[in-house]
């Protein structure tokens, strides 16, 4: 839309120091019509009569402001009788009418070619669309769009395993985890007993997830794997020897005396 220029000098300028307020009121709500009306900084008579008064009028040609007929300012134009001119109307930053029409032209055939669905004027008949690309810097060209990341694709989720075992890290930041909580750390007979009771819970409540050492940890921070569970009895093998190898008549004499107590003090609690 245009505009009626105001300088931020104005008013300290001398010729408005010379025009009073009521003046300046004048000047400022014509120079907004003349933009409007795209009038190139000429005033009808009869619209200066509209918003002001003679006297008002009188200061501003006084002052400089307004030129009438028979001016001889050499940089504006000639004035009808009746009419006045706004001095300097152009070197002060308005637009002419050739302007603003041309940037309204501008605008409007912008539009229409966006509606037709062509952001640059159509190809003349049997050339593509897009056989040519658009020369650099051209505004109306169509923006390059930016290539989108490659989508991560969710890691699958799974039962566990019946045969799974936590990995060395996971022992090891579990028992860290242990220590710092002030619980004793678990050696690999405590680590065996939980971790089965660990895969048997996962698969009796069909647990799945896509990496099961994070839930061992969690587990193993918080549980007491020192406890046997409800209704039997657990026998620790020695250190060193695995499930399944041959056990001595020594080890066979422990294992019973430590499953005598364990009978006896759950018929105790009974």
């Amino acid at each position: 839309m245009p505009y009626f220029a105001v300088d931020d000098k104005a008013h300290s300028h001398t010729k408005m120091r010379r025009a009073n307020n009521a003046a300046i009121g004048l000047w400022t709500l014509i120079g907004s019509w003349v933009a409007q009306q795209l009038t190139d900084g000429h005033v009808p008579g009869e619209i200066a009569k509209m918003y002001g008064t003679t006297p008002q009028m009188r200061r501003l040609v006084s002052a400089g402001l307004w030129h009438e007929h028979g001016h001889t300012c050499p940089r504006c134009p000639a004035v009808r009788p009746g009419d006045f001119y706004m001095h300097d109307y152009r070197e002060s930053g308005n637009p002419s009418r050739a302007e603003v029409e041309a940037r309204r032209n501008k605008d409007a055939e912008k539009k229409r070619r966006q509606r037709s669905g062509y952001s640059t004027p159509p190809p003349p008949p049997g050339q593509m669309p897009f056989d040519e690309e658009p020369p650099p810097g051209d505004e109306d060209a169509p923006p390059e769009e930016t290539p989108r990341p490659p989508r991560r694709t969710a890691p699958a989720m799974a039962a566990i395993p019946a045969d799974w075992e936590p990995s060395r890290n996971d022992v090891h930041a579990a028992n860290t985890a242990r220590t710092d909580s002030g619980r004793a750390p678990l050696n690999a007979d405590q680590v065996d007993i939980l971790t089965r009771k660990f895969v048997r819970r996962m698969t009796e409540e069909r647990r799945t997830a896509a990496e099961w050492g994070g839930r061992w940890r969690q587990w193993a921070e918080t549980e007491r794997p020192d406890q046997p569970p409800t209704g039997g009895v657990v026998v620790h093998l020695p250190a060193g020897r695995a499930a399944g190898a041959p056990v001595s008549t020594a080890d066979k004499r422990a294992g019973e005396a430590f499953a005598l107590a364990a009978r006896l003090r759950a018929e105790g609690n009974a």
